[in-house]
């Protein structure tokens, strides 16, 4: 799943590397003032390697909760917005 779940994505590859993105709520933070490598690698100017195959967003009307600081919820036995204490 991508997009917080509202989207799936296939996805295939025969070559040795791969680019691989996580959500950020996967870990917890890391300590800040470590530090690590960056190694700048030239593409070439069109490398054909991937192209675009189509776009469908899903329509939702419920919240994006990935980016949220405190999510509260309540199943039914919680009654009405009324009985959260």
């Amino acid at each position: 799943p991508i997009y917080a779940g509202n989207a799936i994505q296939t996805v295939k590859s025969g070559d040795a590397t791969k680019v691989v993105s996580i959500r950020t709520s996967s870990f917890e933070a890391a300590e800040t003032g470590g530090s690590a490598t960056v190694e700048t690698i030239g593409t070439a100017a069109d490398p054909a390697l991937s192209s675009w195959v189509e776009d469908k967003v899903a329509a939702s009307d419920r919240p994006e909760l990935t980016s949220a600081g405190i999510v509260v919820s309540g199943g039914r036995g919680v009654g009405s917005k009324d009985d959260f204490a």
